[in-house]
């Protein structure tokens, strides 16, 4: 092949990459303006992550209630979850152990959830209509406000909901 052919099926291929990325970044652009609303966190401490300081402060015996009820839940939830991932790995692998386990798991997923609707309920009625229209203004810019890296709200800045931490000590 000569020089003037290879040429051309480099930009040939240069060509095809481009209009590859240019049509995935523009289907990314476009998929984004028309999602639908995220789902809501893992904890309700996202409704207030944009209210004043002295609010949260106010609010916090209402977020420290929820998590208390709720980590049993999730880490019945976390359990149950490495139960369906040992009996799937089993080398013994008994197919109604499993069935149970996941109805296990959809049951406590069941509870977990509902009480979070009940307890987003109880904190949403605690909030003013300005507090409402900011907690959803935050699931419409999918994170916090402004330049912020990282996450205000009463958990603090870098909380990762991902990360399972024991409760601070408490003096009663």
């Amino acid at each position: 092949m000569n020089r003037g052919k290879l040429i051309l099926v480099i930009l040939i291929i240069s060509l095809a990459i481009n209009l590859v990325f240019i049509g995935g970044i523009s289907y990314r652009i476009s998929a984004f303006r028309d999602a639908p609303l995220r789902p809501f966190p893992p904890n309700i401490g996202w409704a207030v992550r944009d209210l004043s300081e002295e609010r949260q402060t106010e609010l916090a015996p209402i977020l420290d209630a929820s998590n208390e009820e709720m980590l049993p839940i999730r880490d019945e939830m976390f359990q149950t979850t490495r139960l369906v991932y040992e009996l799937m790995r089993s080398d013994d692998f008994k197919a109604e152990e499993l069935r149970a386990a996941f109805l296990e798991l959809r049951n406590a997923s069941n509870r977990y959830q509902e009480l979070s609707h009940e307890q987003s309920i109880a904190l949403f009625s605690e909030l003013t209509d300005e507090e409402r229209r900011v907690a959803q203004e935050f699931t419409q810019r999918r994170g916090p406000r402004g330049d912020r890296n990282a996450r205000r709200g009463r958990f603090g800045p870098g909380f990762d909901p991902g990360v399972r931490r024991p409760p601070p000590p408490r003096d009663f």
